[in-house]
């Protein structure tokens, strides 16, 4: 990481640090500019990649990117339920394939002030980068009026388009490790080493942890054993290989927005039956594998949208399994489900899926179906999907804040087998436009039934002995409540 260490170099202080430990260091009002002499205890360790960036624009480790939520802001960021909360935001308003925000009145941390020209270059950056292209895809360009008045103008309309707000904005829009932002802390560098100071200019944020010093880990394995030795005290895990191993550390779960899903292939002579498909969703037991599959580390979904999310978390949309109806259902169909062997495509490198793929032949198997599970690797298994040789596949897609489906109803780039002129996929073009209600959609797509909405995945946040937090995590910021942590 040396090249972002002469960015900052006119303004670094010198830092030096030990690891975790139970004092809450230095109480200055002027914290965030004042150099910490080597007596100072109190300081949070943390991992970072060393083989990754710390720009949000251009890095990719999870790690990286969680960390980057403590030195920037957004316009908006989002709770525990998806919703968007203001932030350098001082109100927005959704209009017809607009959206205009009006910036409220905040300072990077070298005390200049944040303008409409900073948003507008650092949307720009935020477009074209790894972590942010998908949910600004809809965002078409963006205009300034008016002083402090940014107008986003999308493709296509979109009630929930706030929520995809939550980009960092930084300084110019700088293309740079740890350019300025206007988050909670600073970043300092003394030689090789990166400390972050709490913001002292940062209204409402008094946390009892100061001071942060980031540790360089060169892959996941070494950020679990730094933790499990105490040189870090805190970490993230979002699952994604689909495993979970112990580890010595304190472990609470995070719901993430990443959905997992069983897919008909349209052109299946048995799957493009509804009643067939209605019967499989009958069949399914969520509970199971949630609780066995994925090791209890996913929420059910009955919908394809986040059970947590703001819109949908008060309605009643649960499925029961129901082996009888799904039975009666498949004789109605006047289907022969034995007429042919059915292949489900399942990722074989990631054993959360592996499990539930023999849950799911397990299911169709009492219905009278014939399953063959055909395990595949990354590359192989988005072969055979583009080929269409299949009858089913187990799907995953990280949805966007705005839980957009387009990429699954509409003809985006995980509709695999799944066709963009069903009644599903027009209900949904109804719903998104303002034309009907979610429930509209949902009851709709509860009768048409493209695909089977399985369950949300969680990630996993650990932590060692010496922090006393509540951790409140969410997806938008693991580190949200970081103002109560402290040491015991």
């Amino acid at each position: 990481m040396k090249k972002f260490i002469a960015i900052l170099l006119a303004a670094a202080l010198l830092f030096s640090a030990t690891a975790c430990s139970d004092n809450n260091g230095p109480d200055d009002e002027n914290e965030s500019t004042s150099p910490i002499s080597s007596q100072n205890e109190g300081i949070l360790n943390l991992a970072y990649s060393e083989i990754d960036t710390l720009n949000p624009f251009t890095c990719t480790t999870a790690a990286n990117l969680q960390l980057l939520h403590l030195v920037y802001d957004g316009l908006y960021t989002l709770d525990k339920s998806y919703t968007p909360v203001a932030t350098l935001a001082e109100s927005g308003e959704i209009g017809d394939k607009t959206v205009t925000v009006k910036l409220g009145s905040h300072k990077f941390g070298d005390g200049t002030p944040v303008s409409v020209t900073d948003v507008k270059a650092s949307f720009e950056k935020a477009k074209e980068s790894p972590a942010y292209k998908n949910r600004l895809s809809n965002f078409e360009s963006v205009g300034i009026y008016e002083g402090n008045l940014i107008i986003f103008n999308l493709v296509a309309d979109d009630p929930y388009a706030l929520a995809c707000l939550d980009f960092p904005i930084i300084k110019g829009g700088a293309d740079t490790d740890l350019a300025a932002g206007c988050g909670r802390y600073i970043p300092r560098f003394s030689g090789d080493e990166i400390y972050l100071t709490a913001n002292a200019s940062k209204k409402g944020f008094v946390p009892a942890i100061k001071n942060i010093k980031l540790i360089p880990v060169r892959d996941e394995d070494a950020i679990i054993s730094n933790l499990e030795i105490g040189n870090t005290c805190f970490n993230y895990n979002d699952l994604n290989d689909g495993s979970y191993s112990r580890i010595n550390a304190k472990t609470v779960e995070m719901g993430i927005n990443n959905f997992v899903y069983l897919a008909f292939n349209n052109s299946s002579a048995i799957f493009s039956n509804k009643l067939v498909r209605r019967a499989v969703n009958l069949a399914v037991n969520r509970q199971e594998i949630v609780s066995t599959a994925f090791q209890g580390h996913a929420r059910i979904a009955y919908t394809p949208f986040n059970p947590d999310w703001y819109v949908i978390s008060s309605k009643d949309t649960t499925v029961q399994q129901n082996k009888t109806e799904a039975a009666k259902l498949i004789e109605q169909s006047q289907i022969d489900v034995l007429s042919q062997e059915i292949v489900l495509l399942v990722n074989s490198d990631n054993r959360f899926k592996l499990e539930t793929a023999e849950f799911i032949k397990g299911y169709l198997e009492a219905l009278g179906f014939r399953v063959n599970v055909r395990k595949l690797g990354s590359d192989s298994i988005r072969t055979a999907l583009n080929e269409g040789n299949y009858d089913l596949y187990i799907g995953e897609i990280k949805l966007t804040p705005n839980m957009d489906l387009s990429p699954i109803l509409l003809g985006g780039n995980a509709s695999y087998g799944i066709s963009n002129v069903s009644d599903s996929s027009s209900r949904y073009a109804q719903f998104i436009s303002g034309n009907c209600e979610i429930m509209d959609f949902i009851n709709t797509f509860n009768e048409d039934l493209p695909l089977i909405p399985l369950c949300y995945r969680n990630a996993a946040v650990s932590y060692t002995n010496s922090m006393q937090a509540d951790f409140a995590c969410c997806d938008g910021d693991v580190y949200a409540d970081i103002q109560s942590w402290k040491f015991k």
